[in-house]
């Protein structure tokens, strides 16, 4: 047998009133959304029909209530969207772990007779100088590099100094100098080394380098 219910409520305006059988937790705004209809409702069942209310102020109020309550919506949609790109940063940060990055640094560890390194140039140059240094900071060995176009250069090195001698393995640096016409050129030394970890900063994915050196994603001009 069906059963059947009825609505006995005199009062047509109640179901305006919140009276639901649902649980769902309400943002404030939707509270205050609620209160300005509860409120509303009453003027209207208690208003002067003689003297109405002013159906423009009754619209200025709800369409701020709108406003509010889309910026609300708007923020947490930016919210979600800044979580999904930080996971998105965080899984490409991931992915580069065990690889090698050339960025900033001028590390270059001598093994069997063989170093590698890179130059930065920030402009064209006619003249690069390439200075390897030892653990000393002592100079064993230099080069200059002619007409350079800008971008990323890569420097090897054979392990022998300016005389020809084998140098013996371990970690050297490189310091450059640059100019065009007699003008100095901004130029920086890279360095190759693996991408060990990632960890945040203040929002930003950094990768932990195996020479000791953290670096952002956009930072790697080179990737192996």
């Amino acid at each position: 047998m069906a059963t059947t219910s009825s609505v006995t409520d005199s009062n047509p305006y109640n179901f305006l009133n919140g009276d639901t059988a649902t649980t769902a937790k309400k943002s404030s705004i939707d509270e205050a959304q609620d209160r300005f209809m509860k409120l509303l409702v009453t003027q209207l069942q208690t208003q002067d029909p003689l003297n109405p209310m002013d159906n423009a102020a009754v619209t200025s109020q709800m369409a701020q209530i709108s406003t509010v309550q889309g910026i609300e919506k708007l923020n947490q949609s930016m919210t979600s969207l800044n979580e999904m790109y930080k996971s998105s940063q965080s899984v490409a940060a991931a992915a580069l772990i065990g690889h090698i990055a050339l960025a900033s640094g001028s590390q270059m560890p001598l093994s069997s007779g063989r170093a590698v390194a890179g130059v930065d140039l920030a402009k064209d140059a006619d003249q690069v100088i390439i200075n390897v240094n030892n653990s000393s900071g002592k100079t064993v060995y230099s080069e200059v590099l002619k007409n350079q176009k800008a971008g990323v250069l890569q420097f090897q090195w054979d392990g022998k100094d300016s005389d020809g001698v084998l140098q013996a393995d371990g970690n050297y640096s490189i310091s450059v100098a640059a100019s065009q016409g007699g003008a100095s050129v901004e130029v920086s030394p890279l360095a190759y080394s693996t991408v060990q970890a990632m960890s945040w900063n203040n929002g930003t994915p950094m990768l932990h380098l195996a020479n000791g050196k953290e670096t952002t994603i956009d930072a790697i001009r080179q990737l192996i």
